[in-house]
C-alpha cells in the first residue's frame, strides 16, 4: 500500500513561484503520478484549475475533498484513492475553529486563511479492509492555531473512534517542526511518525531545508511500515512543488 502526501503550491501561472508554476509543472506532475502510481495521494493546496487538471490526467482516482472559503472556492484539501482498489465508505470534511461546520469560519489568532480536514474512510475491494485517511493542512502563521487545528482534528478522531474504530492515517501539511505542540498532541494519542527518517519535506524550490509534512499511523497500521519516501525530482530547476511529496509503503 502506496500512501503520499503532497502540497501541491497552489500559483497556478508562475505570479509568485516564477518558471515553477503550476503550468510549468504541470507535465512532470503527470509523469511522476503515473510512473509511481500510489494507492492513495492526500493533496493539499488545490485550487478549481490543479483539480480539473488532476482529474483529466488521473481518471484512475476518485477524488474526496473541499475548498476551504464560505463561498467554497479557493484552495482546497483533496484525497485521492485508486478507483479499482478501494471504495469510499464515508466521507466528510470540517473547518478548523470552533464551528467546524460553519464554512469558512476560522479562530481568531490564525491566519486569514480558513483551514480544513478531509476525513475519508475507504475499503480495499480485494480483502474487505478498511482504513481512515485524516488529510489536513494547518495554518502557516500561528503556532497557537495550529494547536488549536490539531485539537480539533483529534477530538474529531477521538469522535469517530468512539463511533466507529478504523486504522487512522493522518497526514498532510503541518506547517510545523518536529520538536512542536502540535507534533507532541499527535503522539500523546497514539499516532506514530511514519516518515521519521524524511528531514527535509518543504524546500521552498530549492532554498531552504525543514520538515513541514508528516504521515502518521496508528499502531496497527505503523506493524505494517515498510519504509518512506520522498519525490525529490527536479528538471532544468523546475520541481514538482515547492514541497517533496512524500510517502509510505505498508506491507500487506
Amino acid at each position: 500500500m502506496k500512501i503520499v502526501t503532497y502540497n501541491l503550491s497552489c500559483d497556478w501561472d508562475g505570479h509568485c513561484d516564477g518558471i515553477n508554476g503550476f503550468i510549468h509543472r504541470a507535465g512532470l506532475i503527470y509523469e511522476k503520478i503515473e510512473k509511481e502510481q500510489p494507492d492513495i495521494i492526500a493533496f493539499q493546496e488545490v485550487i478549481p484549475k490543479s483539480l480539473k487538471y488532476l482529474k483529466l490526467i488521473c481518471p484512475q482516482y476518485e477524488f474526496y475533498g473541499q475548498f476551504r472559503t464560505k463561498d467554497f472556492d479557493g484552495e482546497g484539501v483533496y484525497t485521492a484513492i485508486k478507483k479499482e482498489l478501494y471504495d469510499a465508505t464515508a466521507f466528510e470534511s470540517f473547518w478548523l475553529s470552533e464551528n467546524p461546520y460553519i464554512p469558512g469560519s476560522r479562530f481568531d489568532e490564525q491566519s486569514e486563511c480558513p483551514r480544513i480536514c478531509v476525513a475519508l474512510d475507504v475499503r480495499n475491494k480485494m480483502n474487505g479492509q478498511r482504513v481512515r485517511i485524516l488529510n489536513l493542512h494547518l495554518d502557516h502563521i500561528s503556532d497557537k492555531a495550529r494547536v488549536l487545528g490539531m485539537k480539533v482534528i483529534i477530538d474529531k478522531y477521538v469522535e469517530y473512534k468512539r463511533k466507529n474504530y478504523l486504522p487512522t492515517v493522518m497526514l498532510g501539511d503541518f506547517n510545523c517542526h518536529k520538536d512542536s505542540m502540535v507534533i507532541k498532541l499527535c503522539n500523546d494519542e497514539g499516532f506514530n511518525d511514519a516518515a521519521f527518517d524524511e528531514e527535509c519535506t518543504y524546500h521552498e524550490f530549492g532554498k531552504r531545508r525543514e520538515k513541514l509534512d508528516y504521515i502518521f499511523l496508528t499502531f496497527e497500521l505503523y506493524d505494517r511500515f515498510d519504509s518512506s519516501f520522498i519525490w525529490d525530482d527536479v528538471k532544468n530547476g523546475i520541481y514538482l512543488s515547492d514541497h517533496y511529496p512524500t510517502g509510505i509503503l505498508l506491507e500487506d
